[in-house]
């Protein structure tokens, strides 16, 4: 997956109303759409594009979409 396909499944995902905004770079906790369930949405999505176990812990520490690419490792062409 690319960085331009991770940030249109992500809007997709977690129904973020704008897209013209949503980079790498965004805090996701600054999201007006941002709650526990879209917490758990974004774990869900993780493991099940990446194979990748995404937890509570690891999403307190993160504020980016690209923190959590790093925490997790995740290989974006």
């Amino acid at each position: 997956m690319n960085k331009i396909n991770f940030l249109k499944e992500l809007h997709e995902e977690l129904e973020i109303e704008s897209i013209e905004f949503l980079t790498l770079d965004t805090n996701f906790k600054d999201l007006e759409e941002w709650d526990s369930m879209t917490a758990m949405v974004l774990i869900g999505f993780v493991n099940q594009n990446f194979n990748k176990n995404l937890n509570s812990d690891e999403i307190e520490k993160c504020e980016t979409f690209s923190d959590i690419i790093n925490i997790k490792e995740i290989k974006l062409d």
